[in-house]
């Protein structure tokens, strides 16, 4: 009663940014450890976590379960600073697992997923929040989790009552999909979008896009297309004009996370710089430098000024430049 009380008399601003998505309760072996090591995990709530580490009002918008996996990954999320209010709990639903194992320096993943409170998401959960947020953040993983979710996802895309921008990020999981044209789908999703984000190699998985030129031909819609092309670096497409910014040097601990930490950093630099797309390009290499250099997907981001420093190099300087975040390794955010 005094937390909702509480609410009523100090209501929260408008986010700048709603992600929605599941996110999952990841257990992790390490080699020559018995114990578990456990963390929250899920490509949307990543975005909204580091966001909100640029200090940006973010909410994440799910379902979990009333289990304890439900309530760690809300108090992860929460303690990051990203308002959880939107986050149904369901009884009968059980929140999703995530099992990393490290085998022969291989890093194997395995999901638990079917049957989650996520996947029992359908409309119109989040109608709301594109009517207040300046960015809607959604994934392909979403659609693709069950036909109700694929549902929502749409729904909200296209929802010509929205004011928010859509940020859409492929994020090509195919063990996720068991219905429907994944290629297809994604595609005229995406299409429908402002803010797309894939890689390369997604991009030729799903429909033989070789290069950037052919991901922007099937991808003719959207405002802006950023095309990630692995450690070489990353394009952003805006149609009368083509950016590239390549990929910033640093140690690479662990893939995963980079893609979502790099979608919020471009973010970031859009709502704080719209008119500065390379400057967008490089926040987002320097805040995937965070989760490349943890083996968790969310690490602490450079400070404030090593980031200015980034950004204010000429293109010739950011060539030859580095970050290193191993000291931060395996920090929570």
């Amino acid at each position: 009663m005094n937390h909702s009380t509480s609410e009523a008399n100090h209501p929260r601003p408008s986010p700048d940014m709603v992600a929605l998505g599941e996110s999952m309760l990841t257990l992790r072996t390490r080699p020559n450890q018995a114990a578990f090591e456990w963390e929250v995990s899920g490509a949307e709530s990543n975005v909204a976590r580091y966001c909100a580490a640029f200090g940006l009002q973010t909410a994440w918008v799910s379902q979990v379960g009333t289990d304890l996996a439900g309530d760690l990954v809300l108090s992860v999320i929460e303690d990051a600073g990203v308002d959880v209010s939107g986050v149904r709990r369901l009884s009968d639903h059980q929140t999703g697992l995530m099992l990393k194992e490290t085998v022969a320096d291989a890093l194997r993943v395995r999901y638990y997923r079917a049957g989650s409170a996520a996947a029992a998401m359908a409309p119109p959960i989040g109608a709301e929040v594109g009517r207040t947020t300046r960015i809607l953040h959604l994934t392909g993983i979403t659609m693709g989790l069950s036909c109700t979710c694929n549902e929502l996802v749409l729904s909200l895309i296209e929802d010509r009552s929205r004011s928010a921008l859509i940020s859409f990020d492929i994020n090509w999981r195919p063990s996720i999909w068991a219905q429907g044209d994944p290629p297809n789908a994604l595609r005229e999703a995406a299409n429908q979008c402002d803010i797309v984000f894939v890689g390369l190699d997604e991009a030729n998985d799903l429909w033989d896009a070789n290069t950037a030129d052919d991901v922007r031909k099937l991808l003719p819609q959207p405002e802006t297309v950023v095309i990630k092309d692995a450690g070489n670096g990353t394009h952003a497409d805006l149609g009368s004009r083509r950016y590239f910014v390549p990929a910033l040097d640093g140690p690479v601990v662990e893939p995963i996370g980079a893609g979502d930490a790099f979608a919020a950093g471009f973010l970031v630099g859009v709502l704080r710089c719209s008119d500065n797309v390379e400057a967008a390009l490089r926040l987002g290499h320097i805040t995937a430098m965070s989760a490349l250099s943890q083996q968790n997907d969310v690490g602490p981001i450079a400070d404030d000024a090593t980031i200015q420093r980034l950004l204010d190099l000429s293109p010739e300087e950011w060539l030859s430049a580095s970050l290193d975040l191993t000291a931060t390794r395996d920090v929570v955010l």
